[in-house]
């Protein structure tokens, strides 16, 4: 996946190691649903997201561009590869019609597409389909009848 910052072109790909080693998986699940809650959760939750969303992109960076590798082993140079992730991510959110959703999803894509999730994610995917597939005529059935 390409993600454009500013004038740049960030290769994105969230490789096995690094991806596991940040628990992105489980802090993304942790974002899916933003509505839940009251008022002061919801910003909880979004301020939590703005926070994670340097640490997704800069594991999804490792792959491509060394510039932002670090040990992911010792955590050795973690920080300040952050900051450059950080600073990658503010140069985004302060471009005219940056979306954090938009961004969100466009780093989630990349988690779930193109990465070696993908084929477990296209097989989950395929499941639900074939369930729907055969859930959807029965309650047509059960809906007509009643």
């Amino acid at each position: 996946m390409k993600l454009k910052i500013g004038e740049k072109e960030y290769s994105i790909k969230f490789a096995y190691k690094p991806t596991l080693k940040e628990r992105i998986i489980s802090k993304y699940v942790k974002f899916a649903d933003l509505s839940n809650g009251d008022k002061e959760a919801y910003f909880e939750k979004v301020e939590d997201l703005l926070l994670f969303l340097p640490e997704a992109v800069l594991v999804g960076l490792q792959v491509h561009h060394p510039e932002f590798k670090y040990n992911c082993d010792t955590g050795e140079g973690k920080e300040e590869q952050l900051d450059k992730a950080f600073s990658l991510v503010e140069e985004y959110m302060d471009s005219d019609g940056a979306d954090v959703m938009e961004f969100f999803n466009q780093i989630q894509e990349a988690l779930l597409e193109d990465s070696f999730l993908r084929s477990l994610f296209q097989k989950e995917q395929k499941k639900a389909e074939e369930i729907e597939e055969t859930v959807q005529p029965i309650l047509e059935v059960v809906q007509s009848e009643n």
